[in-house]
């Protein structure tokens, strides 16, 4: 191989690389709740799923909080909420009115 190409190739590796995300599911946010950081994820345009902070024992002891981090993320209601993950978040639908986001 010629060293012309090999420069070609590790340029467009490299290139390659630094256009995939930093992090997985880069459509997460965090949100602050009385001083704790949950993260939220919208799934759909009236799905969001959030998790509790790292070292917080089962999330259904935190319903509320996740549901607040939730709507305040979201901007809107929700109106039904499980927990998916082995009970790791929780999985929420959420309404928007006539704000509905896409």
């Amino acid at each position: 191989m010629g060293t012309g190409l090999v420069a070609a190739l590790v340029i467009a590796l490299i290139s390659a690389c630094s256009a995939t995300p930093e992090t997985p599911g880069s459509t997460a946010q965090k949100v602050e709740l009385n001083g704790l950081t949950y993260q939220v994820e919208q799934i759909t345009a009236s799905t969001w799923t959030a998790r509790p902070p790292a070292g917080l024992p089962n999330a259904a002891q935190h319903n509320l909080a996740l549901v607040r981090a939730i709507e305040k993320a979201s901007g809107c209601k929700v109106t039904d909420s499980s927990y998916g993950q082995q009970g790791t978040a929780l999985n929420a639908q959420v309404d928007c009115g006539s704000r509905l986001k896409n």
